[in-house]
């Protein structure tokens, strides 16, 4: 479909930049590239996941090639919830008694590392992304004032018409394409709540396989 007046732009502009300044700025106004309506929450307090032993300072798992082994696994999202609360009781199942509570710890200090660093990931990477779209919606922004010039010129020019039926193609595609990606951003902002689930489900699993 072609738009032949600078007037059938101007809403599709305004609403790409009003899309990705609405959420931060509804929402959080200190963080402006937050782009969901849930608050930045970076890093996720141990408190809110844990009632074992405390971790701080509690490194070196990456030295019990077995244990690592299991972190590595069971952090992987893309690791069923039940397979990797199979995983834990496997390990805890095969631990002397005396070791059990210190190695579980120790296993829950490691996968809290690493599902950190996952975590901490995703929030930066929601933050590229609203960064992105404020650029694509000025891309998008910059293509409607071209096509406004060639409006005004295509009546009487013929290479100006034919440079206008280019250029609404393209802001078309890049229409959709702003769109689409908006429209993923409530899902991806699901993705840190979803992290802080599944790492409290692993750290009951591993709370209920210890002694104390």
């Amino acid at each position: 479909m072609k738009m032949n007046t600078k007037s059938s732009l101007a809403p599709l502009v305004s609403a790409a930049l009003w899309a990705v300044a609405a959420p931060a700025h509804a929402v959080d106004k200190v963080n402006i590239d937050w782009p969901c309506v849930q608050r930045k929450v970076e890093n996720i307090n141990v408190s809110q996941v844990w009632d074992g032993p405390s971790i701080d300072g509690l490194k070196g798992w990456w030295e019990d090639k077995e244990l690592n082994a299991v972190i590595e696994s069971v952090a992987n999202r893309r690791v069923d919830l039940k397979e990797a609360e199979e995983a834990i009781k496997a390990f805890a199942g095969k631990l002397p008694a005396a070791d059990k509570d210190p190695k579980l710890t120790l296993l829950f200090a490691g996968l809290f590392d690493k599902v950190g660093t996952q975590r901490r990931a995703v929030v930066n990477g929601l933050e590229k992304f609203l960064r992105s779209q404020r650029d694509r919606a000025k891309d998008i922004e910059d293509q409607g004032a071209a096509i406004a010039e060639l409006e005004a010129k295509a009546q009487a020019d013929e290479k100006a018409a034919a440079e206008l039926a280019a250029a609404q193609e393209k802001f078309e595609w890049a229409t959709r394409i702003f769109q689409e990606r908006q429209q993923s951003i409530p899902v991806a902002c699901e993705l840190p709540v979803i992290i802080d689930a599944r790492l409290y489900d692993l750290a009951r699993t591993i709370r209920t396989n210890m002694s104390k």
